[in-house]
């Protein structure tokens, strides 16, 4: 009998949270009234994106449109900001949470980075740890998902925030703030953004990276960076480089969804749908995985668990594989200086797209695995 398999692997929005009839109508009518202009290259010469959407934009983050640029998805953004920061560097370090993105390193590593890791704890970076290392050496930038972290679902308290951004101004580095989930919060007051915190700090620098993806749709590539000004036409110089122009379907059809109340409606639906699965999730974990090291987010994707285990990570994943379970491997959310506490695998679990009986049933899988491994 072929045992149906649990995928506690990827991170998508399920499909009942794209508003896509919405979408289709937007862009029928986008096609209906500007088809030439849209099927078209778009401007050539530091475009930083469809001037509606930045504008939009502007409003929903509440910052001048002319700090937008928009870019074909986040991880687009985090690639040319890597390369605007660092190509000027000789040996670059770059200092991010460990566990973290795991693509954002090999993007980071690409473009000829050190990348080291600073430990996470339940409410963001250890400070202590990231003051002793800027005695040593100051990297080119920190690197941080300071909502719902992507994997581990920590969020960096309003402390923690506030003196990130004061070491930036005192020691020069700049932070980049990535914030895919931050509109989806299920409870609980939103600390305050990075970037706010910089406006109002001298000499700190941090640039927000955005994107639509989780709270509208992954298929329109819409990402953005906010940072100050000039930083959108460097961007947009090395982008025109690279991909020539963005699509301007994709970004006038966005446009109309942000202006139209589509996204803001969204997000409320999301978070209606994602509660309940949030809530079911947790308490899965703790019925049956009982007194593990768990982190509780408010909001986002997923929740994590650092699992003890008395075999090696591999033998672990072989071990829930065989038992029907889907798993990302957890020692790849650890830069290469860093990995998860000993005797324990690091854990991912999005509960985002499963239903609260099936992320159960992943989550008594992945207990019998663990006993085996013990």
């Amino acid at each position: 009998m072929t045992v149906q398999t649990v995928h506690f692997s990827r991170g998508i929005p399920p499909l009942e949270a794209i508003p896509s009839a919405a979408i289709a109508e937007h862009t029928s009518a986008v096609l209906a009234a500007e088809p030439d202009r849209v099927f078209q290259y778009a401007p050539i010469g530091r475009h930083t994106g469809d001037q509606e959407l930045r504008e939009q934009l502007g409003k929903f983050h509440s910052v001048d449109p002319d700090r937008v640029f928009v870019t074909n998805g986040s991880l687009q953004a985090l690639d040319l900001l890597a390369a605007h920061l660092l190509r000027d560097s000789i040996a670059p370090e770059v200092l991010v949470e460990a566990p973290t993105y795991d693509r954002a390193v090999q993007i980071f590593e690409r473009h000829g980075a050190r990348v080291s890791g600073v430990p996470l704890r339940h409410d963001g970076l250890d400070l202590d740890v990231l003051r002793e290392r800027l005695r040593t050496k100051v990297p080119a930038f920190v690197y941080v998902i300071p909502d719902f972290q992507n994997p581990s679902g920590v969020t960096t308290s309003e402390d923690k925030r506030r003196e990130l951004v004061r070491l930036s101004a005192e020691y020069g580095f700049t932070v980049l703030e990535d914030i895919p989930y931050r509109e989806l919060r299920f409870s609980g007051t939103a600390p305050t953004p990075l970037g706010e915190l910089a406006e109002s700090t001298d000499g700190a620098r941090v640039l927000t990276i955005g994107s639509l993806s989780k709270v509208l749709s992954p298929g329109l590539r819409v990402g953005y960076v906010i940072g100050p000004p000039g930083t959108p036409q460097a961007l947009a110089a090395l982008a025109e480089s690279v991909y020539l122009s963005p699509a301007p379907l994709l970004q006038t059809v966005a446009a109309r969804a942000l202006a139209n109340g589509l996204v803001r409606d969204n997000v409320e639906h999301v978070r209606r749908l994602l509660r309940p699965r949030h809530d079911a999730a947790v308490e899965a974990v703790r019925q049956t995985l009982g007194d593990v090291q768990l982190c509780v987010p408010d909001g986002g994707y997923y929740i994590s668990v650092h699992l003890p285990i008395r075999t090696d990570e591999e033998s672990f994943l072989t071990s829930a594989r065989d038992d029907g379970l889907a798993l990302t491997r957890g020692s790849a959310f650890y830069p290469a200086d860093s990995a998860p506490p000993s005797g324990t695998a690091f854990l991912r679990l999005p509960f985002q797209a499963l239903d609260p009986e099936e992320f159960a049933e992943g989550v008594r899988r992945l207990a019998a695995a663990a006993r085996r491994a013990a």
